[in-house]
């Protein structure tokens, strides 16, 4: 199958979307990061994804389902995670207010109300304030009732200014606004004074309802969006206070299994750290009769190598298969194809003191313009991206038109995906000299068990110095296990000579990009980049809070100028939007034949034939 062909067939349904994490790409999670505000209806996909012969089994038992990833895990705390496969397993564990879920023909999903009993309730007119109750039926794995006090008491932990925790500043302020939140999790004055907890716009109504007031007026959809979140997630208030410290700055919540109390579809049953965590149904879950599958196996293998012979072992239900596996299972009924949400690009440590000529934008450009994103892309059976934002974002959820074939989306040139070998030599040539440099030494860091990176990788190492000349440019290869290269990029906050450049892809909100461009925001805490831009700030504000982003089209303008402001900066070199490709063994049925917006396969939903 050609990459042209490969690629069409799987565009056809890139009306959907799966990350935050990028956890229900891969895994099927119930709960997922929320959708555009202006999502009325369901998303919904046109023809599936799997082989054109798929092949049907008769799953007569519910089973277990055994998969791998190549991350480890730190912690279990919805409150504190920061990597994609931490994130899966809070969102397999844990309930949130509201969650996407299929429709009942399977052929979407729908934001719905899951711990919450219903939409969120307008309190008034100018929509500040919303009530949410909490379902009756709503239970922890331990069989007690979830009640208001529950979020009261985990919205509180989680904006704790003495806790300072990962998350609490996107709860704060996303989707929606809360009053006094942000300020109260920084401890920054309103007004001449610092807020209180009791300043904050959350507040308990009675035992099943709570009320949040915002700074600005919401929708309901927006409402339901922030809480669907895994970072809303609750925590259990008995268990979280016992794991506190004394000076009541830190909690060992979730360093253990035993220490997290389960809320979601499954509740944890084993974990031997770097190795395999596993779950099991649970039987208290409010949506307990859409999951099948009675166990869940995570195995942590680094090497995807391994990953595919165990595979073929039986001893893994499915398994992504990377640009040079998939070579050999081409024409395999068993692949299944979806559209990735990442463009891979090369942060670039602008800041570092050891090679100031990263500063220089005319170097970054160099560069950019360097890169041979057709011959990679060929490679690595992927698409040339000569952009930031991947052809899964959409421009309008409800016709399915992909960002990058709106008119904002489609204005930047694409002559060559971006690669001038000449003009690249003319603005190197440039930099050396304002450097006062006759070569320049760059190490690039990324993921020596990726095989798509080291190939990315290993072709820069040979092409640039035939565009720049050897003798004066040399690209050093620093390849690390996924968690150490993450690792070292996002240590450049604290330590500026961490890294030179080194690989990224985001999984974020990609139904509504103007929300998802959050991660490349000054703000995001977890980001990887050094790009800061007081004008890509505030035109992310504008997309998200201000009253003009009900007109559309002038919202779309705010996402075209965010990208081109991070592209004209160069912190970042875009390389490829991939295509994911997934082998599924026959024993495993899964509950639709297509891949869905925010479900994607939906793993979680299939049942499994358990051999005898």
């Amino acid at each position: 199958m050609s990459t042209k062909r490969l690629f069409s067939l799987i565009m056809a349904v890139a009306m959907l979307a799966a990350i935050v994490a990028g956890c229900t790409n891969q895994n099927g999670a119930p709960i997922s990061s929320p959708p555009a505000e202006e999502t009325a209806a369901p998303v919904q996909s046109e023809q599936p994804t799997q082989s054109e012969e798929p092949q049907q089994v008769s799953a007569t038992g519910k089973g277990t389902l055994t998969f791998a990833r190549t991350e480890s895990i730190a912690t279990l705390n919805p409150h504190m995670y920061t990597s994609d496969i931490e994130s899966c397993c809070i969102e397999y564990t844990g309930a949130a207010l509201y969650g996407y879920f299929y429709n009942d023909d399977k052929s979407g999903v729908s934001l719905r109300a899951c711990i919450a009993d219903g939409e969120p309730i307008k309190m008034n007119d100018n929509g500040t304030v919303w009530q949410i109750k909490i379902s009756p039926d709503a239970r922890w794995a331990n069989g007690e009732a979830i009640t208001a006090d529950d979020f009261m008491y985990s919205f509180k932990m989680l904006l704790d200014p003495k806790l300072v925790n990962g998350r609490g500043g996107a709860f704060a302020e996303d989707y929606i606004k809360i009053l006094n939140a942000k300020a109260y999790y920084t401890q920054t004055e309103v007004e001449g004074a610092v807020p209180t907890w009791e300043d904050v716009g959350i507040k308990k109504v009675d035992d099943m309802t709570i009320e949040i007031t915002t700074s600005i007026a919401q929708d309901a959809t927006e409402v339901m969006s922030h809480l669907a979140y895994a970072w809303t997630v609750p925590v259990y208030e008995e268990m979280y206070e016992s794991l506190m410290n004394s000076d009541r700055t830190a909690t060992t919540y979730g360093t253990d299994i035993d220490k997290v109390v389960c809320s979601g579809a499954f509740t944890y049953n084993a974990w031997e750290r770097d190795a395999e965590i596993s779950f099991k149904k649970n039987p208290e879950y409010i949506k307990q009769d859409m999951i099948q599958i009675e166990k869940l196996v995570m195995k942590i293998i680094p090497d995807r190598g391994t990953q595919l012979q165990m595979f073929e072992a039986g001893e893994l239900d499915y398994v992504e298969l990377n640009s040079s596996q998939f070579k050999d299972y081409e024409e395999d009924p068993r692949v299944l194809y979806s559209p990735s949400i990442y463009v891979k690009y090369m942060p670039v440590n602008v800041n570092n003191p050891e090679n100031p000529i990263l500063s220089d934008v005319n170097f970054r450009k160099a560069l950019f313009l360097a890169v041979d994103r057709e011959s990679i892309a060929k490679l690595l059976n992927a698409k040339p991206a000569n952009y930031l934002i991947s052809s899964r974002f959409l421009a309008d959820v409800t016709t399915g038109e992909s960002y990058r074939n709106s008119k904002q989306g489609s204005a930047i040139p694409d002559d060559h995906n971006g690669y001038d070998p000449e003009q690249a030599v003319a603005l190197f040539e440039q930099a050396l000299a304002a450097a006062g440099q006759d070569k320049v030494t760059i190490t690039l860091t990324y993921r020596n068990d990726d095989a798509d990176m080291t190939a990315i990788a290993e072709t820069l190492q040979s092409s640039w110095p035939a565009i720049f000349g050897a003798d004066r440019f040399e690209l050093v290869l620093n390849g690390l296990p996924t968690s150490q290269s993450n690792d070292q990029i996002r240590a450049a906050k604290t330590d500026p000579t961490s890294f030179d450049l080194g690989f990224a892809g985001w999984s974020t909100n990609e139904l509504a990009p103007w929300n998802g461009l959050k991660v490349y925001g000054s703000a995001w805490a977890n980001r990887y980049d050094t790009f800061t831009s007081e004008r890509y700030d505030e035109l992310w504000t504008l997309a998200n809070s201000s009253e003009e982003r009900f007109d559309h089209e002038k919202r779309l303008g705010y996402v075209a100028e965010m990208e081109s402001i991070w592209l004209d900066n160069v912190s970042g070199i875009p390389v490829i939007e991939l295509i994911d490709k997934t082998l599924k063994a026959d024993r495993v049925q899964l509950a639709a034949d297509q891949w869905v917006n925010r479900v994607g396969f939906g793993w979680i939903y299939a049942s499994v034939t358990d051999a005898e």
